[in-house]
Formats: structure tokens, C-alpha cells, sequence
């Protein structure tokens, strides 16, 4: 039989964990996406790499929504940022 631990004996780390930590518990650390105005157009970026650049911000937010869809198809997290 399996036992959980609860989360009162469990670290902060093991139920909140950062990016790169390995043999967690919870492992879910979410896709990072920004959306940022640069002139006439939108950059996007997911996690602190850049990703691509739109021509509007509606092109921007269905490229990054449909991205967001992958990643919770997976199992993943994802969150979104307008700056």
C-alpha cells in the first residue's frame, strides 16, 4: 500500500517547485508566456526565450492560446502575461 505524506511534513519545495528541480512530488511547473507591444507589432515569449513576433495582438494570443491547449493536453501548466 502507497502512502502520501501531507502537505504539513511535505517542504514548500516539494509542493511548489522551481524550475529545473528534479524528484519532486509535484512537478507541474508552468509554461511561462508574455506578450509584449514592440512597435506595430507583438513579441511573445515563453519562458525568458523569445518565440515570435505577430503582426497583432489577436494573431499573438490565438498563437499562444493554441500553445497553452498543447501544454494542458500533456498534463502541463501554463500561464499567460500581457505587458
Amino acid at each position: 500500500m502507497t502512502y502520501k505524506l501531507s502537505a504539513a511534513i511535505l517542504g514548500w519545495d516539494d509542493i511548489w517547485p522551481t524550475a529545473g528541480e528534479t524528484n519532486l512530488i509535484y512537478e507541474n511547473v508552468p509554461v511561462r508566456f508574455r506578450i509584449l507591444p514592440r512597435g506595430r507589432s507583438w513579441e511573445v515569449f515563453r519562458g525568458a526565450q523569445f518565440w515570435g513576433i505577430f503582426s497583432s495582438r489577436i494573431e499573438a494570443d490565438d498563437r499562444v492560446r493554441a500553445a497553452m491547449i498543447d501544454i494542458f493536453a500533456g498534463g502541463g501548466a501554463a500561464q499567460l502575461r500581457f505587458t
